[in-house]
């Protein structure tokens, strides 16, 4: 969903199952062409070809469309992270992380991860529904982490110190790759993964 903004605003058939569920889905195509901070029903209700009045309807104010969306795109980029098997885990943790680099850095990604920063500069300035979806997001976010540490071997008291760490520096690199044009992304990834194995080597 979110590699393939081509399809504008029109849901892939069969992706959703009621009205609700494919307005969220038109909306974050819309969105991810268009930003977030600029959010108005008006013109984006005429580009999803229906009413102001009935987006009111779905999701009861701007905020709530907005916690909508931003659930919506975390829950495709949770989707489409790199799984580990705990069966069969990779040797270093460099694996999983190359693969997590190469779809934060991957140019087709790159809208979704400005609208989640979008997001989470919304939800630092506010409370309400935009701090509400950026802590669900959050929360998604380490909890895949935390999955992903977990079938790599680290103890789980390790992980309760470990999985912040790790979740926060991805992050901050992610956001240096869209900000700055030499991203320390890979160099600071190899030792964010020497890091990881040797929490391995110690559980």
């Amino acid at each position: 969903m979110l590699h393939d903004c081509s399809a504008r605003y029109k849901p892939y058939p069969g992706s959703v199952t009621d009205r609700r569920e494919e307005l969220v889905a038109a909306a974050t195509v819309w969105v991810l062409e268009h930003g977030l901070s600029g959010l108005s029903l008006r013109p984006l209700a005429k580009a999803l070809g229906t009413s102001d009045r009935m987006l009111m309807y779905y999701f009861g104010s701007r905020d709530g469309l907005v916690a909508a969306i931003s659930d919506f795109a975390g829950q495709q980029l949770v989707a489409a992270m790199p799984a580990i098997d705990p069966a069969h885990p990779p040797r270093s943790a460099k694996v999983w992380l190359d693969g997590a680099w190469a779809l934060f850095s991957d140019d087709a990604i790159r809208p979704a991860m400005q609208l989640l920063f979008e997001l989470d500069a919304l939800a630092a300035r506010s409370p309400g529904p935009a701090r509400d979806a950026a802590a669900a997001v959050t929360a998604r976010w380490l909890a895949v982490v935390d999955d992903a540490l977990a079938a790599l071997g680290i103890a789980t008291r390790r992980r309760r110190e470990l999985t912040p760490v790790v979740a926060a520096a991805m992050v901050g690199l992610a956001l240096e790759h869209l900000v700055v044009e030499t991203s320390s992304g890979p160099a600071a990834l190899r030792a964010l993964a020497r890091i990881i194995d040797r929490e391995r080597a110690g559980s």
